[in-house]
């Protein structure tokens, strides 16, 4: 029997809010994986058992031919792109900046960044909460955490939207390292600043460091931090942008957090699972394998697509549904195993943070309606205006 079709292509503009959601349910409702033509061809897997049970076994589903479509062997995001040992170590040496230890230390700081972005949004009145808080929040956090110079953060949401953009182009050849290369090209900008004046920093640090008993090279020292700059203001951009425009949607939810903000982390997980910022990971199979009762092929391009399996009802009841009390743990929106998300302590105190906060200001209102990004980097998913509202006191 042939496999079921479904023309999925995550960088189609039109996979967007809310056809996005419904593109998933078709897909699952097909068949457990379907076969997608776009993007030279591959597997879509969207029920939840599948894409976990794919993402614990990186042996067969490999992540060295690149985590986004197409899987051509051109795609070095260090250490995504990489299988064992050398992700092991990468992530290792990475993990010194954001591990749960460092985010503790790092709490203070967290709440004076978030209370200073609030207020001055607050004076206002409101406005866009993406511009005004969304995205200088997680960019401010990477000065601190990593060691970026502010004229470097400022950079970084340019690079990334050029980057989505050559990506959405149809094109199956893309070339992963040319459209990588201005990121790249700041990172050693930033390397070259570090060597002169050396400050007590992650950056600094990677000068000097060793993985698998030899130096750096410098292109790895660059590729580390092309990891931190995108993925490290991308999705707390996303989630924080996300967090809020649920909360002026049930007003009787944010009412509850807000007479209870100890309730914000689970109002992060519930988002998370929902809203899913980073919606889906590529792999290739390293060896013939059987997924979901479908045969795959030694080579074949795989798309995870955590989004879906975060809302299959086999896993998660009445799934479409924001529900902070429901059992949210064992979502895939950080990922799972060995390549789950290096800055997810980081990113759930951001966001506990930031609704504790916004709990002491004026109830939100939606000030009219949100524009939607489609998947940038067939991934990335979020809000891209949110205009928003304090309520005035009366």
């Amino acid at each position: 029997m042939p496999a079921p079709v479904a023309d999925f292509d995550p960088y189609d503009p039109a996979l967007t809010e809310p056809t996005v959601w419904a593109a998933y349910a078709a897909a699952r409702a097909a068949g457990p994986v379907v076969r997608s033509r776009a993007r030279g061809g591959f597997w879509l897997a969207t029920r939840y058992d599948d894409v976990r049970a794919a993402l614990r076994d990186p042996a067969t589903f490999s992540s060295a031919s690149g985590h986004r479509l197409p899987v051509n062997g051109t795609q070095r995001a260090i250490p995504i792109d990489f299988d064992p040992p050398l992700h092991t170590a990468y992530r290792r040496l990475m993990t010194e900046a954001l591990s749960p230890a460092r985010v503790r230390q790092l709490t203070p700081f967290l709440e004076r960044t978030v209370w200073d972005l609030v207020a001055g949004f607050a004076a206002a009145g409101g406005g866009d909460f993406v511009r005004a808080v969304a995205l200088p929040l997680p960019l401010r956090v990477l000065t601190e955490v990593v060691g970026f110079s502010a004229d470097t953060v400022r950079q970084f949401r340019e690079l990334t939207e050029d980057m989505w953009s050559r990506l959405a182009a149809d094109d199956d050849t893309v070339d992963f390292a040319a459209i990588d290369r201005r990121i790249h090209d700041l990172m050693h900008h930033e390397l070259a600043e570090h060597r002169t004046a050396w400050p007590d920093d992650f950056v600094t640090r990677l000068l000097d460091a060793e993985v698998d008993g030899r130096a750096l090279e410098p292109a790895e020292q660059a590729g580390i931090l092309a990891t931190f700059a995108v993925a490290g203001h991308e999705t707390t951009m996303n989630s924080a942008s996300s967090l809020v425009h649920l909360l002026t949607e049930h007003p009787d939810l944010q009412d509850r957090l807000r007479a209870d903000p100890a309730l914000a982390p689970r109002y992060v997980e519930e988002m998370v699972r929902l809203r899913s910022p980073a919606q889906g990971a590529a792999r290739r199979t390293a060896c013939p394998a059987d997924l979901g009762g479908t045969h795959l092929a030694e080579g074949d391009a795989v798309l995870l697509a955590l989004a879906a399996a975060n809302r299959d009802p086999a896993r998660f009841p009445d799934p479409d549904r924001f529900d902070p009390d429901r059992d949210a743990r064992g979502h895939l929106g950080f990922g799972w195993g060995i390549h789950q998300c290096l800055g997810a302590p980081l990113a759930r105190a951001e966001l506990a943070i930031l609704l504790t906060i916004l709990c002491a200001h004026p109830p939100l209102r939606a000030a009219g309606a949100p524009t939607w990004s489609g998947l940038r980097g067939g991934s990335h998913f979020g809000p891209a205006t949110l205009p928003v509202r304090f309520e005035e006191s009366t």
